[in-house]
């Protein structure tokens, strides 16, 4: 690999001369497999561009972008070749949107988009159709349902009432979905404020996994809120409608997720704050918002408030407004165990220069949206590959010195990108909005807002360095995608390092072993103390570190940052709770936090692939089976010792009786085991079962449960035997009473069958005993009334009634006598 020098604005940069080979050749294995998937285009040949090739087209791209500010083609050349470099040397690159799109038939869209949710039909509806759209063309999308009015609300169109915020963002979960399954798609952030009375319908509307799938969610919390939490928890909560107080609602919905009805309900700041920790410790949401502190750096007050995020939290937009990323790879700064600022600045400059052209590419299907980047031209500039940073400068992510030197990088960046926009923008001319933001008669800036730090998956994996200034999620781990395919990943920071030690075959195998099964090397106490100390990874550090990075990094961002606190399983409630706190007293913007193994399905994970559920398949049927598995597995206090009934055999035989009885002919199945003793009964009324069938079939599941518990068949019979029923009716076998009864009869004939007991009776015999029941009935009785209350009719449940001396149905037309 060559060099030469390459002067820019009065800095001097080494920078390397790549041969595509080499480009090629440097990309992992788990880079190249999800290049393939995500970036890498088809040529009209049919075979697949390589990544030096991808990275061509995406600098050729957005260099040619300078033809319209009056560069000649010896200028565009230039930039060109300066985006090829930075990217070439993984030092940056634009968000996946901008390297799939750049140079392809498909518009360039950003990622980050906030849409209005408003208190109207027309609104609701008019921003699904809008969200639809972008969600199709790949955009991810902020929603805040706080403008929306509570449930059961009164409303004057339709004379109804409303069915609530939780409703319409169900609604909207449906609609993405199926725009979902039809390829690639953005992912989406709903939001809605502490103090709006549907607060705890939201909190627990991602309460079973796999429901609002499509969405994010997070409570954004005030000022007012935090200081009562913090200083009086056990004062009343108070919402506000319309500029009034009002309790919190419980909102009340059927078993199909309709609304009924609402409560209000006495709750203390510090409850409906533990309520919120508990949802967040279950499955990691929701987040929260500290939407006061966001909007203490608007850069655009005279657009107004600023309401909601993109999905992932690291952009706080106005209604419309977007924002274009890219980030630069700390890992790759970091050269004989020193950081090179000066090349961080250079290639943050680069970078920005990079990003503000492709402003001018963005085309998106909504017009508001393309307006609006136009007029504002905010840019996302943030970072990735922090943690293997620190790594190879052998520092402790949770420690002073590493908080110091985050908060060192990324002032460099925000200060240097601030510089550069202030050059762009006397060369190209200030953003059109610049009259109603911060900067207004202070500078000229071509850019609204620069710096964020996005979450950075995919972009990460192209360039094998750790995420945001995430710490590393473990030191080896498993990575599934969308499509359930897999990446295993070793950190290779710590296999070099591990390599100048001079450690035992067994050592190395025993570390190897330890990071498999947890990812850590912390409870290896045998192994050099520098090790241990420098490697820690996600879930070694207590939230309050987390959040003290976050904070550091946040004093030099102009927007905000995606940042989770991975906590190990066995975090309690109180450690979320904590996690929350210290974020809003560091200042921080946002927070989200996320308990490993809480969930089901997981993008991230320690162990083996084989234990590993995919993300393709339905969390909600995996967890009901689980469920009924553990049902089946672990024994109920009130059972202990009890016993279990036997297990039935695949084939089985036994005899169908026929019997009639005052709901209709009763055939009833009575199998029997290798003993010959009845094993299990079943029993079906002959007309389609009418209203008595389901009570048939639930007392021989119960018969059948006692006989395969080998409870005596007699006991059985007698306390079934001579229970009366509404229509009694006389057979040639005796009056059957109910259906209790005939089954009693029919299993008592079955056994004294198997015992030789029952002699064939003769037809004087049959007729003598039909007589003797009749006669019996006559005298007992003359009235319904003996033969029970409101008797039911065996064809459609209708009540029976007495006319013309026989009981009737006069909703269907059944007759006893017919």
């Amino acid at each position: 690999m060559s060099k030469n020098v390459s002067i820019q604005n009065h800095q001097v940069r080494v920078v390397p001369v790549f041969n595509e080979k080499e480009v090629n050749g440097s990309y992992t294995e788990n880079a190249l497999k999800m290049m393939k998937k995500r970036y890498l285009q088809t040529k009209n040949d049919g075979t697949q561009e390589t990544p030096a090739e991808m990275l061509r087209r995406v600098a050729k791209t957005i260099a040619g972008v300078e033809k319209k500010y009056g560069k000649d083609q010896n200028q565009i050349n230039k930039f060109e070749k300066e985006f090829y470099d930075i990217m070439a040397s993984k030092a940056y690159t634009p968000a996946g949107r901008t390297v799939t799109n750049a140079g392809s038939a498909t518009p360039i869209i950003a990622n980050c988009i906030v849409l209005p949710v408003l208190d109207s039909m027309e609104s609701i509806f008019q921003t699904l159709k809008d969200a639809a759209l972008l969600q199709q063309a790949g955009s991810g999308l902020g929603f805040d349902f706080s403008h929306l009015r509570p449930a059961m609300t009164p409303t004057k169109k339709s004379r109804g009432s409303a069915s609530g915020p939780v409703s319409f963002l169900r609604v909207y979960d449906t609609a993405f979905g199926v725009i979902k399954q039809q390829g690639r798609h953005g992912a989406n952030m709903a939001m809605m404020q502490i103090d709006h009375p549907d607060a705890l319908d939201f909190i627990r509307a991602k309460e079973r996994e796999g429901d609002i799938r499509n969405f994010n969610i997070s409570i954004k919390m005030t000022e007012s809120f935090m200081r009562a939490l913090t200083e009086n928890p056990d004062q009343q909560w108070y919402c506000t409608y319309k500029g009034e107080k009002t309790k919190p609602h419980n909102v009340l919905r059927n078993p199909n997720g309709s609304v009924n009805g609402y409560e209000e309900i006495d709750i203390t700041v510090g409850e409906i704050f533990d309520e919120l920790v508990s949802y967040a410790w279950a499955n990691g949401e929701p987040g929260i918002v500290f939407i006061d502190e966001v909007n203490k750096t608007n850069p655009l007050p005279g657009l107004g408030p600023i309401d909601c995020s993109n999905p992932c939290g690291e952009q706080f937009l106005h209604h419309y407004d977007n924002c274009n990323l890219g980030s630069i790879n700390l890992a790759v700064f970091v050269k004989d165990g020193k950081f090179d600022y000066e090349d961080l600045k250079h290639v943050t400059r680069t970078s920005v220069r990079m990003m503000d052209n492709v402003i001018d590419l963005f085309d998106f299907p909504v017009q508001e949206v393309t307006d609006l980047a136009q007029k504002n031209r905010r840019i996302g500039l943030g970072i990735m590959g922090f943690s293997d940073a620190l790594y190879q400068l052998g520092v402790a992510y949770n420690s002073e010195e590493g908080r110091a030197l985050g908060e060192k990088m990324m002032s460099i960046i925000n200060e240097e990108a601030h510089k550069m926009s202030e050059e762009l923008a006397e060369e190209k001319g200030v953003f059109p909005n610049i009259t109603k933001s911060i900067f207004h008669g202070k500078k000229k800036m071509r850019n609204a807002a620069l710096t964020t730090v996005a979450p950075t998956g995919s972009i990460s994996m192209m360039y094998d360095c750790s995420s945001g200034i995430e710490p590393n999620f473990a030191l080896g781990y498993i990575k599934q995608d969308k499509d359930g395919l897999q990446y295993n990943y070793f950190n290779k920071h710590f296999k070099a390092t591990l390599e100048k030690y001079n450690l035992t075959e067994d050592q190395i195998k025993r570390i190897n072993e330890e990071i498999v099964n947890t990812g850590s090397i912390q409870a290896l106490t045998d192994i050099p103390e520098e090790l241990r100390k420098t490697f820690v990874v996600a879930m070694d550090i207590s939230a309050e570190d987390h959040m003290k990075m976050q904070a550091a990094f946040q004093r030099n961002v102009d927007n905000s940052i995606s940042k989770t606190i991975n906590f190990p399983f066995s975090a309690t409630k109180e450690d979320v709770r904590e996690g929350y706190i210290s974020a809003w007293r560091n200042k921080c913007k946002s927070c989200t936090v996320y308990r490993d193994g809480s969930r089901t399905i997981q993008v991230l994970n320690v162990g083996k692939s084989e234990d590993i559920v995919s993300t393709t398949e339905d969390p909600t049927k995996i967890n009901k089976k689980k469920a009924e598995e553990k049902a089946r597995n672990e024994e109920n206090a009130v059972d202990k010792n009890r016993i279990t009934p036997r297990v039935r055999p695949e084939v089985i035989a036994g005899r169908t009786y026929k019997v009639k009885t005052g709901y209709g002919n009763l055939y009833v199945t009575i199998n029997d085991d290798d003993d010959g003793v009845p094993f299990e009964v079943f029993a079906t009324l002959g007309k389609s079962g009418g209203f008595f069938q389901e009570q048939s079939e639930g007392l021989c599941r119960l018969i059948s449960r006692l006989l395969r518990s080998r409870v005596k068949v007699t006991e059985i019979i007698d306390d079934l035997k001579g229970i009366r029923g509404p229509m009694p009716v006389m057979t040639n076998k005796g009056t059957i009473l109910s259906l209790p009864d005939a089954i009693a009869q029919i299993l008592e004939e079955h056994i004294n069958a198997k015992a030789g007991q029952i002699e064939p009776p003769t037809s004087d015999m049959v007729n003598a005993q039909v007589q003797a029941q009749k006669d019996d009935l006559f005298n007992k009785a003359k009235a319904l009334a003996n033969f029970g209350m409101a008797p039911g009719c065996p064809e459609c449940g209708g009540l029976l009634k007495l006319q013309e001396g026989c009981s009737s149905c006069l909703s269907c037309g059944y007759s006893r006598c017919g």
